[in-house]
């Protein structure tokens, strides 16, 4: 049930205050009066009033300065004035520092109620607005919380598909690579064993040959074994046979993450590793390294935009009952008036063709999962820090 609408009365002559209350007295509001400026600034706070009805003359602060006083808060009660008759020039002073409305000494009581009534529907309306429009920001958050998680998920699909073709078209040539390389080294160690048998001017040949063969070998075999702790890392950070929650240790897919963007770090960006020793912990690591990842890559444009020489720290640390990942850039920073933004769906710095504006708020939806949280901290021009806190057990 709605609550009747509030009503304050300032004027500084009791006679008048008691002639409007009296002709509102039937109308169902709730009724109080002020004395003056003051009184109605304190009245304001507690009774907290849809509609002001003031006398513009009084002594203090009178009722032009008490609009302006209450329209400077979010969300002020609407004023309505009453002038003196042929104060004109003072009611159209009153329109434009925001009155609702005027009323002329003497005015008709029922051209009083009718005001009143007004300002009472429009102050509804205005409420209704306030509501609708708070719902509306929260719809649409969900709605871009629901697309950065659909982009998740279909990017994590994606990725899970291209993980499981590379590894199946790597690992059908490199198979036939080591099985090649081990037949062509004990070939070399055989022919090496005959030609130790030989009169040595004949067998000096074949020992050059043999040396050059061995020496193949050996670098075929240290690719194959290259070639297979790619593979090796792109199954541990997609975990393309992990859906579901399970007890995980989340250092492997740190290092299997920063082994994949080795080629992205080159040599002018140092990742310094200051892990210490963590237990196993309640997540989906594939979602984890996602996120380890977002965060990597975005470190590594940091820096890359800086134009420095870079340093990606990451630290890890377990402390009252959670474990904690901070990873941590020297790059351009980020500036004041964007940190408050950067978990937004579709907020990006990078512009329209470079960022969609998702890798962080998919990180942040990967915290939440695991009923963790994210936090960056930075300062423009030399760094940012983001750290991940996740509990040891899910509640």
């Amino acid at each position: 049930m709605e609550s009747r609408p509030k009503i304050l009365i300032i004027d500084d002559e009791e006679a008048a205050r008691y002639g409007i209350s009296r002709a509102l007295a039937t109308q169902g509001y709730q009724l109080q009066e002020a004395s003056d400026g003051a009184a109605a600034v304190a009245a304001i706070d507690a009774f907290g009033p849809d509609v002001l009805i003031s006398d513009i003359n009084m002594p203090g602060m009178d009722g032009l300065a008490l609009l302006r006083h209450v329209n400077q808060s979010p969300q002020p009660p609407l004023v309505v004035l009453v002038t003196a008759y042929g104060s004109e020039e003072v009611a159209a002073e009153a329109l434009r520092a925001g009155a609702y409305d005027y009323l002329s000494k003497p005015f008709d009581l029922e051209l009083l109620r009718a005001t009143v009534r007004n300002a009472v529907e429009k102050q509804r309306l205005l409420g209704q607005n306030r509501e609708y429009y708070r719902q509306l920001e929260l719809t649409l958050a969900e709605l871009k919380n629901s697309q950065a998680a659909l982009v998740q998920a279909e990017k994590m699909a994606s990725l899970g598909r291209l993980v499981a073709g590379v590894a199946h078209e790597i690992n059908t040539p490199l198979g036939v690579l080591q099985s090649n390389t081990n037949t062509m080294a004990r070939a070399a160690q055989k022919m090496g064993e005959w030609a130790a048998g030989q009169a040595q001017p004949a067998a000096q040949p074949v020992a050059r040959l043999l040396e050059v063969i061995g020496g193949s070998a050996t670098l075929a075999e240290s690719a194959c074994e290259r070639l297979s702790a790619i593979v090796s890392n792109l199954r541990h950070f997609a975990r393309l046979d992990e859906a579901e929650f399970q007890r995980a240790q989340i250092q492997e897919g740190l290092e299997s993450t920063v082994a994949l963007l080795r080629h992205e770090l080159g040599d002018s960006i140092e990742v310094v590793p200051d892990y210490a020793p963590l237990p196993e912990l309640d997540c989906l690591p594939r979602q984890l390294n996602q996120l380890f990842m977002n965060l990597l890559l975005n470190a590594i444009e940091a820096i890359r935009r800086a134009g420095r020489r870079g340093r990606i720290r990451i630290r890890t640390r377990v402390q009252d009952g959670a474990i904690g990942v901070a990873i941590e850039d020297n790059g351009c920073g980020i500036a004041p008036e964007h940190l408050d933004k950067i978990f937004d769906p579709g907020f990006t710095t990078k512009g329209v063709r470079v960022g969609t504006g998702l890798g962080l708020p998919i990180c942040y939806q990967i915290a939440r999962a695991h009923r963790g949280q994210i936090q960056a901290e930075s300062r423009a021009g030399e760094g940012s820090r983001f750290t991940l806190t996740l509990p040891l057990a899910l509640e």
